[in-house]
């Protein structure tokens, strides 16, 4: 929604509602940060927190990420050298080595020039293996209790931490949206720190009333609303930063409220089937927006592009062609990576089981 947005030129209300889209990413992260909680405990009840299981975890998640997005870094590097050229160097960008090598090896989320200029929306996948890297080490803390109060901890540290470093950098504490402080790791960890926190408090099993889930729902609406008005704000009062993280908090009373009529209506076969595609729709709906943006101009529509009319066609049209391409992409990259990605990650698992029940026969009772 964000991006046809802007292929539209939206203006007004439809921009700013268009523009709230935005926060897709961090209801990804919310729900990568329940999801990674469960196999990640699966994983280690069953193989154990050796190095070698820790390792097989990671090269799990490696083969999940990896493969489609150095397709989309060739792909979109090459597509942007084309426009360059093809444009005499007023749009498109030439390859940049450095940047790229960032890319490849998930290090972006901590280099300006290479954060989001490789592949498009590129930066939350390096916050995302930022978060990978860290989940071993998040789940030696303990008891729960302890966990939990450093997670906290760690929230109000991050967020210091990129009002800090804006204020050193930029002279200023306020992070403006689609700006290398408000993509980095440090301002998106609370949204994963906030869905952490929900699962270990056994969030996932709560028993909620109807009159719970009514208030949840309710609740989550207000903080939604106070996000948007935070992110659309103008002046040092308030801050775009803290924007993700009240709607993490959302998102905590969004899944309480996913009970009965709620449930029903949010979740259908149409939202699971875009789910199972969410990474391929991701990466490649950019290129079916460029693909928009070149008919649009070849048709000579840049006083239609003023219209905010153009937005739910836009929308719906990038929907269906990306969900085409999506589908194809699962199947032939996706799917056969992860394959594989899971059958290594359990032999390499296995074999440290092995290991290490020779070296301690009573493992092996």
């Amino acid at each position: 929604m964000v991006h046809s947005g802007q292929a539209a030129r939206s203006a007004g209300i439809a921009q700013q509602i268009s523009a709230a889209g935005q926060y897709g990413v961090q209801l990804f992260f919310f729900i990568s940060a329940l999801t990674i909680s469960i196999t990640y405990e699966a994983h280690i009840a069953k193989f154990g927190k050796s190095f070698r299981a820790q390792f097989s975890w990671f090269l799990k998640r490696i083969f999940r990420i990896a493969p489609l997005y150095y397709i989309a870094v060739i792909f979109y590097t090459l597509e942007r050298y084309e426009i360059y050229l093809l444009s005499h160097n007023k749009y498109g960008q030439a390859p940049n080595i450095s940047n790229i090598v960032a890319n490849i090896l998930f290090i972006h989320t901590w280099i300006p020039s290479a954060n989001n200029s490789v592949v498009p929306g590129g930066w939350s996948i390096g916050v995302e293996m930022c978060f990978y890297v860290l989940v071993p080490f998040i789940w030696l803390l303990r008891p729960v209790r302890d966990r939990t109060f450093w997670l906290v901890v760690s929230a109000i540290i991050f967020l210091t931490v990129t009002a800090a470093v804006s204020r050193m950098v930029t002279g200023s504490f306020y992070v403006f949206d689609d700006t290398y402080f408000y993509y980095w790791f440090p301002t998106q960890a609370p949204v994963m720190i906030v869905g952490l926190i929900f699962y270990f408090l056994g969030g996932l099993r709560l028993q909620i009333s109807k009159n719970t889930t009514h208030i949840a729902l309710w609740f989550n609406l207000f903080l939604v609303g106070s996000g948007v008005a935070i992110y659309f704000g103008t002046g040092f009062a308030v801050l775009p930063f803290v924007s993700p993280t009240i709607f993490a908090l959302s998102f905590v009373c969004l899944i309480i409220s996913l009970h009965g009529y709620v449930k029903n209506i949010i979740v259908n076969k149409i939202m699971i089937f875009l789910g199972k595609l969410r990474f391929s729709v991701y990466i490649f709906h950019f290129f079916v927006l460029d693909i928009i943006r070149t008919v649009l101009l070849s048709f000579n529509f840049e006083q239609i592009w003023l219209s905010t009319l153009l937005l739910l066609p836009i929308f719906s049209v990038t929907v269906v062609l990306t969900s085409g391409i999506a589908f194809i992409s699962k199947r032939i990259i996706e799917d056969p990576a992860i394959t594989y990605g899971h059958k290594l990650s359990q032999s390499i698992a296995v074999a440290g089981l092995r290991v290490e029940k020779s070296r301690d026969p009573g493992l092996a009772v």
